[in-house]
């Protein structure tokens, strides 16, 4: 990934935003994005500009560091952030780095669609803590593996797109900021893939451990019925 093909990826959508004469099927036929935060939707709208906003200096572990989000995906090709508690912090202001540099790769469209209803319940109930890195991970296993069923005698606080669980050693939350519908791979398909980019929050009480990471999610089925999984993005 790199500055040429998010910018790139920026000209084809400001064309596409640019011009009232493209049909509706040369719509589907792209990536649809549905920001589901003012910062994602702010830096949807001006990808090019986004890509070179100040942030505070991300050390990198080849002495390497980011100061925009160009600078951040770049460096990402070779290395990855800092692991310290510190570099953790500062990464939290490059999570709408990870949705640009996400949805950058190819040409996308900008859409208005709303979450549903029970998006951030499915999520707090279903998804899979096995399937990612976290604090939670070694705790996970059998019918325990769910926000719900690891945190869910602490202090739950849900909104329309994000849950917050607190318990006497942790913060963890779980905030949806965006829809990516991706055309199907199957020829002649019209069926969009649907991804959510979930911010994830991650403190341990003790100052130990934090982690604010950029999640995958993608809903799957199996012989136990409906529940979502995880992968981290950038995967390191």
């Amino acid at each position: 990934m790199n500055k040429f093909l998010l910018t790139t990826a920026a000209t084809v959508y400001l064309s596409l935003g640019a011009s009232q004469a493209a049909s509706h099927s040369a719509h589907k036929a792209l990536t649809q994005v549905s920001p589901q935060n003012a910062a994602v939707a702010a830096a949807l709208t001006d990808l090019k500009g986004a890509l070179s906003v100040p942030r505070t200096a991300l050390p990198f572990d080849n002495g390497g560091a980011a100061n925009n989000c160009a600078q951040y995906s770049n460096l990402l090709s070779t290395s990855a952030p800092d692991e310290s508690t510190r570099s953790a912090e500062i990464r939290s202001e490059y999570l709408v780095c990870d949705a640009l540099r996400m949805v950058g790769t190819q040409p996308f469209i900008v859409t208005q669609a709303a979450l549903p209803a029970n998006a951030v319940k499915a999520l707090y109930e279903r998804l899979d803590l096995r399937t990612f890195p976290s604090s939670l991970r070694n705790r996970a296993d059998g019918p325990t593996h769910t926000p719900k069923t690891l945190l869910g005698l602490g202090k739950v606080t849900m909104n329309r797109d994000t849950v917050e669980i607190e318990t006497d050693t942790q913060f963890f939350s779980l905030k949806i900021v965006g829809v990516v519908s991706r055309p199907a791979t199957e020829a002649g398909s019209e069926r969009l893939q649907k991804e959510w980019i979930v911010w994830v929050g991650d403190e341990l009480k003790d100052g130990n451990y934090k982690s604010y990471r950029t999640l995958i999610v993608r809903p799957s089925h199996d012989s136990r019925g409906d529940r979502y999984t995880g992968t981290l993005y950038p995967v390191q």
